[in-house]
């Protein structure tokens, strides 16, 4: 057996624990970010998940941030992301086969294995990505009052 193994071992296992140490701390971002705070966690295949609840504020579709965390390689990778069911809807108010892409966000993070917290300017982008998204229709249509330039979404 070579040094590499066990070095190999030592970094999974500080991985894991970083792991263990991040998830509070994504937990606790994504209930400032929560509608209801109803925080949902499980584990998938050694993934972290975590999944909030999310209203748009204008009302139509349901919502919610999840959250990965898991060990990447030499790392702990946290993925974010909203996931909703709002369509692009023509004039009548047809729903199409489009998302509304609008008020889609994705973002992520590779912390070491000495992480104990996310970083500040991450929590940052993400409250405010979060916030931009899901105003983002809204958003559009002040900025572009005519009614070709509208968007209509629907839930489906």
């Amino acid at each position: 057996m070579t040094g590499c193994l066990t070095d190999a071992r030592d970094l999974t296992q500080r991985l894991d624990d970083a792991v263990v140490r991040l998830v509070p701390s994504v937990a606790a971002l994504l209930e400032r970010l929560s509608s209801s705070g109803e925080l949902v966690t499980r584990t998938e295949h050694r993934i972290q998940i975590l999944t909030v609840p999310l209203r748009f504020p204008d009302g139509i579709g349901r919502g919610s941030i999840v959250a990965r965390v898991f060990r990447y390689r030499t790392s702990v990778r946290v993925d974010l992301e909203i996931v909703h069911n709002r369509v692009l809807a023509n004039a009548a108010g047809v729903p199409s086969q489009r998302p509304c892409f609008l008020n889609d966000f994705v973002t992520s993070v590779a912390l070491g294995p000495e992480a104990e917290a996310l970083p500040p300017e991450f929590v940052r982008q993400v409250l405010t990505g979060v916030r931009n998204a899901t105003a983002a229709v809204e958003s559009h249509n002040k900025r572009h009052p005519e009614p070709w330039g509208q968007v209509r979404v629907v839930a489906v």
